[in-house]
């Protein structure tokens, strides 16, 4: 009896793999479905939308690297600069848990409050979380932009 069982819980073990496997990837499209979204809020300048992305202690990691925080990152955004339709890139997500790591890359055009254009290439890690509710929200990003010529 003991080694059927065995055998029952051996497949059973291997039969719930693809499952995971399959919710990893639903995960991994609705972290990059919702990167998607960010990036026409951004282009299309509604900061109030780009909040809802974004848990309360978001923190942000520039290439510089000065962190700041969701209030800061969201009024410096809003200060005039607009942002044309971002060209997205290559992208990776990876799963675990409750917790999807979103690798991505985009290129845009800038162009500051005083007039000046700029062709730029970025790529940023997001660090998404999914909350209590389902939600999945971003808690960090780190990024480095390359201006293009």
């Amino acid at each position: 009896m003991l080694p059927k069982l065995l055998v029952v819980l051996g497949l059973a073990a291997l039969a719930t793999t693809p499952l995971q496997a399959q919710d990893n990837a639903t995960v991994a499209k609705t972290i990059n479905d919702l990167e998607v979204q960010w990036g026409a809020s951004m282009s299309a300048g509604n900061w109030a939308a780009v909040q809802t992305f974004l848990t309360p202690d978001y923190i942000i990691t520039g290439e510089d690297g000065k962190r700041i925080d969701r209030a800061t990152y969201i009024s410096s955004m809003g200060g005039g600069d607009k942002l044309s339709t971002m060209t997205a890139g290559p992208y990776t997500v990876t799963v675990s848990g409750g917790t999807a790591v979103h690798l991505g890359e985009a290129t845009f055009t800038r162009t500051d409050k005083k007039g000046k254009v700029t062709k730029i290439h970025e790529v940023w890690t997001d660090t998404w979380v999914r909350q209590a509710n389902g939600q999945w929200l971003c808690m960090a990003t780190q990024y480095v932009d390359h201006v293009l010529k």
